[in-house]
């Protein structure tokens, strides 16, 4: 598994925050860091899933490669309308979570995302 965690430029403080809670869960193996939403680096990526604040600099270019690439995307956030659970969009790959929730929910999106890589091995 390979889930990349797409760092906020604007909350580096929360990027600490979120990169504990990511190694206390013991997942630092499977969640790679990147700092950047240029889309020639975005697009050259492989991933099995992908991990973003939906306020983001750059949160359309990640929206727009997930959809391309078909890559789970888990946004959190902390807008009025943000729920304290694993959230699906329409698209079934698409979730979103409040960010006080994001230590809860993580679990539950990792084994989404190797739920559907599996799913997707099993079609080829």
């Amino acid at each position: 598994m390979n889930i990349l965690y797409i760092e906020d430029k604007r909350r580096p403080e929360r990027n600490a925050k979120f990169k504990g809670v990511i190694s206390s869960l013991g997942y630092d193996e499977i969640i790679s860091y990147y700092d950047t939403t240029e889309p020639k680096i975005i697009a050259d990526l492989i991933a099995d899933g992908v991990i973003c604040h939906s306020g983001m600099e750059g949160y359309n270019i990640i929206t727009y490669f997930s959809k391309m690439k078909d890559w789970p995307l888990l946004s959190y956030s902390g807008s009025v309308d943000s729920t304290p659970y694993l959230r699906e969009n329409k698209n079934k790959k698409l979730f979103s979570v409040d960010s006080d929730y994001f230590e809860t929910v993580l679990p539950e999106f990792i084994e989404r995302c190797r739920l559907i890589k599996e799913s997707m091995n099993n079609e080829q």
